[in-house]
Protein backbone atom coordinates (compact mmCIF):
# COMPACT_ATOMS: atom_id res chain seq x y z
CA UNK A 1 0.00 0.00 0.00
CA UNK A 2 2.48 2.56 1.07
CA UNK A 3 4.34 2.12 -2.59
CA UNK A 4 0.98 2.94 -4.33
CA UNK A 5 0.64 6.12 -1.90
CA UNK A 6 4.46 6.86 -2.97
CA UNK A 7 3.91 6.20 -6.92
CA UNK A 8 0.85 8.82 -6.47
CA UNK A 9 3.40 11.41 -4.68
CA UNK A 10 5.91 10.73 -7.11
CA UNK A 11 3.07 11.49 -10.13
CA UNK A 12 2.18 14.66 -8.56
CA UNK A 13 5.61 15.61 -7.37
CA UNK A 14 6.59 15.12 -11.95
CA UNK A 15 2.85 16.69 -13.19
CA UNK A 16 3.61 19.99 -10.61
CA UNK A 17 7.41 20.46 -11.34
CA UNK A 18 6.02 20.08 -15.46
CA UNK A 19 3.72 22.36 -14.99
CA UNK A 20 6.20 25.29 -13.29
CA UNK A 21 9.20 24.72 -15.61
CA UNK A 22 7.02 25.04 -18.33
CA UNK A 23 5.34 28.18 -17.64
CA UNK A 24 9.09 29.80 -16.60
CA UNK A 25 10.12 28.80 -20.34
CA UNK A 26 6.89 30.19 -21.53
CA UNK A 27 6.78 34.31 -21.90
CA UNK A 28 4.94 35.75 -19.07
CA UNK A 29 1.63 36.97 -20.69
CA UNK A 30 -1.17 38.55 -18.84
CA UNK A 31 -4.33 36.62 -18.50
CA UNK A 32 -7.47 37.92 -20.06
CA UNK A 33 -10.31 39.15 -17.96
CA UNK A 34 -13.52 37.48 -18.68
CA UNK A 35 -16.94 38.61 -17.56
CA UNK A 36 -20.64 37.04 -17.97
CA UNK A 37 -23.22 39.32 -18.40
CA UNK A 38 -27.17 39.26 -18.32
CA UNK A 39 -30.05 41.18 -17.74
CA UNK A 40 -32.76 40.56 -14.28
CA UNK A 41 -34.96 37.59 -16.67
CA UNK A 42 -31.89 36.42 -18.13
CA UNK A 43 -33.50 37.14 -22.06
CA UNK A 44 -29.97 38.65 -22.50
CA UNK A 45 -26.94 36.94 -22.08
CA UNK A 46 -23.23 37.03 -22.96
CA UNK A 47 -19.45 37.04 -22.26
CA UNK A 48 -16.56 39.43 -22.80
CA UNK A 49 -13.45 39.83 -22.43
CA UNK A 50 -10.10 42.20 -22.55
CA UNK A 51 -6.00 42.17 -21.38
CA UNK A 52 -6.32 43.92 -18.13
CA UNK A 53 -3.53 46.31 -19.40
CA UNK A 54 -6.17 48.27 -21.72
CA UNK A 55 -8.07 49.38 -18.58
CA UNK A 56 -4.75 50.85 -16.97
CA UNK A 57 -4.40 53.88 -18.82
CA UNK A 58 -7.98 55.48 -18.74
CA UNK A 59 -10.29 52.60 -17.59
CA UNK A 60 -12.11 52.49 -21.15
CA UNK A 61 -11.49 49.39 -23.25
CA UNK A 62 -12.63 49.53 -26.74
CA UNK A 63 -12.87 47.14 -29.22
CA UNK A 64 -9.28 48.49 -31.10
CA UNK A 65 -7.60 47.64 -27.48
CA UNK A 66 -9.00 44.08 -27.82
CA UNK A 67 -12.44 43.85 -26.34
CA UNK A 68 -13.96 41.03 -27.27
CA UNK A 69 -17.93 40.51 -26.96
CA UNK A 70 -20.68 37.47 -27.34
CA UNK A 71 -24.13 37.87 -26.71
CA UNK A 72 -27.44 35.92 -27.02
CA UNK A 73 -30.75 37.96 -26.93
CA UNK A 74 -34.03 37.35 -28.67
CA UNK A 75 -32.39 33.96 -30.38
CA UNK A 76 -30.06 35.86 -32.11
CA UNK A 77 -26.74 36.23 -31.58
CA UNK A 78 -24.25 39.08 -31.36
CA UNK A 79 -20.70 40.25 -31.42
CA UNK A 80 -18.84 43.34 -31.64
CA UNK A 81 -19.12 43.52 -35.26
CA UNK A 82 -22.50 44.81 -34.45
CA UNK A 83 -21.66 47.42 -32.39
CA UNK A 84 -17.76 48.89 -33.49
CA UNK A 85 -18.53 51.66 -30.79
CA UNK A 86 -18.73 49.03 -27.59
CA UNK A 87 -16.76 49.45 -24.74
CA UNK A 88 -16.47 48.57 -21.36
CA UNK A 89 -15.57 50.88 -18.19
CA UNK A 90 -13.75 49.31 -14.85
CA UNK A 91 -11.52 50.57 -12.42
CA UNK A 92 -7.58 50.99 -13.24
CA UNK A 93 -7.16 46.80 -12.55
CA UNK A 94 -10.24 45.74 -14.99
CA UNK A 95 -12.49 45.06 -12.31
CA UNK A 96 -16.12 45.78 -12.57
CA UNK A 97 -18.48 46.41 -9.56
CA UNK A 98 -22.44 45.78 -10.13
CA UNK A 99 -24.24 48.44 -9.21
CA UNK A 100 -21.02 50.97 -9.54
CA UNK A 101 -21.51 52.85 -12.68
CA UNK A 102 -19.05 50.21 -14.18
CA UNK A 103 -19.64 47.84 -17.22
CA UNK A 104 -20.39 47.16 -20.54
CA UNK A 105 -21.06 50.12 -23.38
CA UNK A 106 -22.77 47.78 -26.43
CA UNK A 107 -25.71 49.31 -28.80
CA UNK A 108 -26.53 47.15 -31.45
CA UNK A 109 -29.76 47.03 -33.50
CA UNK A 110 -32.30 45.46 -30.84
CA UNK A 111 -30.94 46.83 -26.99
CA UNK A 112 -28.48 48.12 -24.93
CA UNK A 113 -26.29 47.52 -22.49
CA UNK A 114 -25.35 50.33 -20.82
CA UNK A 115 -23.33 49.67 -17.77
CA UNK A 116 -25.52 48.69 -15.35
CA UNK A 117 -28.89 48.81 -17.58
CA UNK A 118 -30.37 46.96 -20.00
CA UNK A 119 -32.81 48.43 -22.63
CA UNK A 120 -34.91 46.97 -24.52
CA UNK A 121 -35.15 49.03 -27.97
CA UNK A 122 -38.68 47.67 -28.80
CA UNK A 123 -40.48 47.94 -25.74
CA UNK A 124 -40.76 51.09 -24.53
CA UNK A 125 -43.00 50.62 -21.01
CA UNK A 126 -40.89 49.98 -17.33
CA UNK A 127 -40.34 45.97 -18.26
CA UNK A 128 -38.42 47.77 -21.12
CA UNK A 129 -35.55 48.58 -19.17
CA UNK A 130 -33.68 46.04 -16.34
CA UNK A 131 -30.49 45.75 -14.48
CA UNK A 132 -27.45 43.97 -15.94
CA UNK A 133 -25.48 41.91 -13.81
CA UNK A 134 -21.32 41.19 -14.08
CA UNK A 135 -19.95 38.00 -13.22
CA UNK A 136 -16.26 37.31 -13.11
CA UNK A 137 -15.44 34.35 -15.05
CA UNK A 138 -12.10 32.74 -12.62
CA UNK A 139 -9.19 32.36 -15.25
CA UNK A 140 -7.98 28.42 -16.23
CA UNK A 141 -4.13 28.53 -14.93
CA UNK A 142 -6.03 29.65 -10.79
CA UNK A 143 -8.09 27.15 -11.51
CA UNK A 144 -4.76 24.47 -12.25
CA UNK A 145 -3.44 26.04 -9.12
CA UNK A 146 -6.22 25.65 -6.89
CA UNK A 147 -6.53 22.03 -8.27
CA UNK A 148 -2.73 21.14 -7.89
CA UNK A 149 -2.84 22.95 -4.10
CA UNK A 150 -6.01 20.36 -3.79
CA UNK A 151 -4.32 17.40 -4.55
CA UNK A 152 -1.11 18.11 -2.25
CA UNK A 153 -3.32 18.57 0.64
CA UNK A 154 -5.03 15.20 -0.31
CA UNK A 155 -2.09 13.25 -0.63
CA UNK A 156 -0.53 15.04 1.96
CA UNK A 157 -3.31 13.40 4.01
CA UNK A 158 -3.40 9.77 2.71
CA UNK A 159 0.54 9.71 3.51
CA UNK A 160 -0.11 10.87 7.16
CA UNK A 161 -3.00 7.99 7.40
CA UNK A 162 -0.67 5.27 5.67
CA UNK A 163 2.11 6.63 8.80
CA UNK A 164 -0.54 6.16 11.57
CA UNK A 165 -1.78 3.49 10.66
CA UNK A 166 1.79 1.76 9.88
CA UNK A 167 3.01 2.65 13.53
CA UNK A 168 -0.15 1.11 15.23
CA UNK A 169 0.64 -2.49 13.54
Amino acid sequence: MTDSIFKKLAAATVGTALIFSLGETMPALAAALTYNFSNDDKTLTGTFSFEPAAAADDQEVTIAEGLKISASYGGQSYTEADDPLASVFTDFSGTIFNQAGLGLYFTPSAFNVYRENFINLNDSTAAGVQNVTYTSVPEPSLMLGLSVFGLSLFLGKKIASSRLSSTKS
